[in-house]
């Protein structure tokens, strides 16, 4: 029995260090200690757009002539400053996520769609609001029939179970790949979202 542990132990040596060599000298290789995302979180004046400070310019008792105007101030700032500051609010992988308060203020409105990446039976237990069920493994192509049918111009929130979850990662890529580009990530997920609503 001696014999067979040292003969088991030699084997499993051998293949750690050709594993850990392969990885060495592989095109991409994996980092030996994962490191944690980098969440980035998108202000609400990308998310928004400057909506709320122009609906406090209509409320005042200017001429609809200088409330015209800076409305249109308003909403030109705003496409300037999404521009500039797109690029640095993206994570690692590109993707933009969105806290739980900006999730509360986007429930409800009609041109967001909630889209829970969650498998089937998860979604039918319960879902945020009105979302759809967008499964990336589903069998077959299904979710990129779904993913195809969807429209351009709304603006999309994907979750999962939150935490170390990757579904929802998986719907953004591929709904990027078909050029969506009002995506986001709800990182905090189904895990979050049951701590303030006990379900």
């Amino acid at each position: 029995m001696n014999k067979t542990f040292k003969e088991v132990l030699i084997i499993l040596l051998m293949a750690a260090v050709l594993g850990l060599v392969y990885n060495i000298f592989s095109d991409k290789p994996l980092p030996l200690i994962q490191e944690s995302k980098k969440s980035v979180f998108v202000s609400d004046s990308i998310l928004f757009g400057g909506l709320e400070k122009i609906s406090d310019t209509t409320k005042s008792k200017d001429s609809l002539l200088v409330r015209k105007d800076t409305s249109k101030k308003l909403i030109n700032n705003s496409i300037i400053a999404k521009k500039d500051s797109i690029k640095s609010i993206k994570s690692d992988d590109g993707i933009l996520q969105i806290s739980y308060k900006q999730v509360i203020k986007l429930l409800g409105r009609p041109d967001v769609i909630f889209i829970d990446a969650r498998n089937p039976d998860n979604y039918n237990k319960a879902h945020i609001g009105k979302a759809i069920n967008i499964f990336p493994y589903e069998v077959g192509d299904a979710h990129i029939g779904k993913i195809a049918s969807l429209e351009r111009e709304k603006l999309y929130v994907v979750y999962c179970d939150g935490g170390t979850c990757d579904l929802s990662h998986e719907v953004i890529k591929i709904m990027q790949s078909f050029g969506f580009k009002r995506v986001y990530l709800y990182a905090g997920g189904w895990e979050e979202w049951i701590k303030y609503h006990q379900l």
